[in-house]
């Protein structure tokens, strides 16, 4: 790290520039949510309901502020599926140039949400 910073400073080339470290946010080591709660069998329930597919339990490789809530005690589960048969097949994914859905992609989406919501706010947990 120390060369970095050197050539940083040479790169700028402006003393009055001060190049200062400061730590990294790090996101708590936690484990992850369960699969053997209501809230996952509610969204499992509306995958099946809305996309009829089972529900597998994954880890992106994005970031959300979820680490800081498990680290609390709370079960977290990003969910947010999304069919996409139209630009999928092209190579363009979430965040690229391309970045859109169907009028029918979105309203499976708004379905599904409404499911899991309705499902979590009259389960008995």
């Amino acid at each position: 790290m120390p060369a970095f910073f050197e050539l940083m400073r040479k790169v700028i080339d402006d003393p009055a520039i001060e190049i200062v470290r400061t730590s990294r946010n790090r996101r708590p080591a936690t484990a992850p949510s369960r699969i053997d709660s209501d809230a996952f069998r509610t969204i499992e329930a509306a995958n099946q309901r809305i996309y009829g597919v089972v529900t597998l339990p994954q880890m992106s490789t994005g970031a959300t502020d979820m680490a800081y809530l498990r680290a609390k005690g709370v079960q977290c589960y990003g969910i947010g599926p999304m069919v996409d048969e139209e630009d999928a097949a092209k190579g363009f994914g979430a965040h690229s140039d391309q970045e859109r859905i169907l009028e029918e992609a979105l309203y499976k989406f708004v379905q599904f949400n409404w499911e899991v919501v309705t499902g979590l706010a009259t389960s008995r947990h």
